[in-house]
């Protein structure tokens, strides 16, 4: 089902945001700014791989502030990012875990009480620095049997997949089919084949009402995906769409 509104909507996420990533997430932020792109969801880790608790990093914690004061949604992104103390891969999973990503699908399969621990933490954690913990998108967009249901009852507004974005609260809209564009940055081949699929299915949006853009730490690195998302963005913008965020897109 699509959302229940003529309005054309432009949601840019920025994933993977933690101290590590935030001169990348910076310099995404500054890109968006030059079109007059101020409001996007910026996903933050609270542990990036295991790599300790954004708390430590003054800077970091100061910045994600800013950018939530200046209009930026700050968003639950996982909380490790990472597949350690996770159950043993199965066959079943080891594609998405080795190969649709870089053991990095944290909420594929955890069992719902770790999964709730996690989540309690991250929105402490979150809270205690004045940050609005609205929406939880799991890492690569994977989610656990059962995670949907449990987010709904801790509150949380929202939650991504690839493919939908999903309302959890009563009296939200329905659920929007809406495709991510993003890509991969891992190998030369996965890129060109980013590239080429983010072209083809940008072209089956131009009758849509809602353009989601994904970017990751590393996207602008790249001039041919630099290039393509220059274009995507002063597209969208040329045909009306209003950049907005999944928080405030889900609550309209």
């Amino acid at each position: 089902m699509t959302a229940p509104s003529e309005r054309k909507s432009l949601i840019v996420s920025l994933h993977d945001a933690h101290p590590g990533s935030q001169a990348q997430i910076a310099e995404q932020v500054a890109f968006l700014a030059t079109y007059g792109i101020t409001r996007s969801s910026i996903l933050v880790v609270p542990e990036f791989h295991h790599g300790g608790p954004v708390l430590q990093d003054k800077g970091f914690c100061e910045t994600v502030s800013g950018w939530q004061t200046q209009g930026h949604e700050i968003v639950l992104h996982g909380y490790f990012h990472d597949r350690r103390e996770s159950p043993p891969e199965k066959l079943s999973t080891v594609f998405w875990t080795r190969l649709y990503t870089n053991r990095e699908a944290e909420f594929l399969d955890l069992p719902l009480e770790t999964a709730r621990l996690r989540l309690e933490r991250g929105r402490a954690l979150f809270e205690s620095l004045g940050w609005r913990a609205r929406g939880f998108v799991a890492p690569a967009w994977l989610l656990a049997d059962g995670l949907t249901n449990l987010l709904a009852e801790m509150g949380f507004a929202y939650t991504t997949q690839i493919g939908e974005i999903i309302p959890l609260l009563p009296g939200l809209n329905r659920i929007t089919t809406s495709q991510s564009l993003c890509y991969s940055t891992r190998a030369g081949w996965r890129r060109f084949a980013s590239a080429v699929w983010n072209k083809y299915l940008y072209g089956r949006l131009r009758e849509a009402d809602l353009v989601r853009l994904t970017l990751h730490p590393r996207d602008l690195e790249f001039p041919l995906m630099r290039r393509q998302i220059d274009q995507i963005v002063r597209a969208s913008l040329k045909r009306g769409f209003q950049p907005t965020t999944y928080g405030d897109y889900v609550a309209r």
